[in-house]
């Protein structure tokens, strides 16, 4: 019974001397690493569209643009998908955001005609204390291809912001 009541006299000193010493701490909880965004240039990468290049401007703080360029092939013969997507933030916290997005992808190919896919998801953008210009994201949702598919769509980017 005595040595129960040490332990928790123990543990109720060691929690004191931790929450003591993290007042003399600056707060960074209370820095919002979203806040001020507006060009950002880096990689995006869907499926089932592809992408890679890509690059957001925060028009506001809940409104940005998003193009995405995927390419490959030779001087003669180039293929890849275009896609162009609206964001919408959500939520607003200190390190990570919640978004919505809306976009088409279009299809180049020499081919001929090629469905176009319109999507929506939400994302997840995660900011870095360490890095306060990146950020990476993740990204869940449904697509409907102009020739009638349905299908769900993820993907994960990185930007960085300038």
């Amino acid at each position: 019974m005595h040595s129960k009541a040490v332990l928790f006299l123990i543990v109720i000193l060691a929690c004191s001397v931790l929450g003591t010493a993290q007042e003399g701490v600056p707060q960074d909880d209370a820095i919002n690493l979203s806040t001020d965004r507006t060009l950002g240039v880096g990689m995006q990468l869907d499926f089932p569209f592809g992408g890679l290049l890509s690059g957001r401007y925060w028009f506001s703080s809940d409104l940005a643009g998003e193009a995405i360029l995927f390419l490959w092939g030779d001087a003669g013969d180039v293929e890849g998908t275009i896609t162009v997507r609206a964001l919408y933030r959500i939520a607003d916290r200190p390190v990570v955001d919640f978004y919505g997005v809306i976009g088409a992808s279009v299809p180049v190919s020499s081919y001929g005609w090629e469905a176009v896919c319109l999507s929506a998801a939400g994302g997840i953008e995660f900011g870095f204390r360490s890095a306060e210009s990146l950020a990476w994201n993740i990204e869940f949702g449904i697509a409907y291809s102009t020739d009638g598919e349905l299908s769900m769509v993820f993907g994960t980017g990185i930007h960085f912001y300038f």
